[in-house]
């Protein structure tokens, strides 16, 4: 899903490097890597985030939680004030 909303962002020039391009530089710089949790796994547990009506930010969220509450980088205010573990 993450790969999926910054191919999103940088389709609306939100953001200047593509999907991949940000992820490998994140592998790179500081380790991140994407792991296999099952998507609907990940989807039982975002049913459950109602602080928000954005499902990227549900499955986002909901991914971090299903690692054992693993950090999430993220800039978004929402995000940030509903889960503890947001970095940025």
């Amino acid at each position: 899903m993450v790969a999926l909303e910054l191919a999103y962002l940088h389709e609306i020039n939100r953001i200047t490097l593509n999907s991949q391009d940000v992820l490998l530089k994140l592998r790179a710089e500081l380790g991140v890597e994407m792991c296999d949790s099952s998507f609907p796994a990940l989807i039982t547990i975002a049913a459950n985030e109602k602080w928000t009506r954005d499902p990227f930010d549900r499955v986002i969220v909901s991914h971090a939680k299903a690692n054992g509450l693993s950090p999430l980088i993220s800039s978004d205010e929402a995000i940030r004030k509903n889960y503890i573990k947001t970095v940025w």
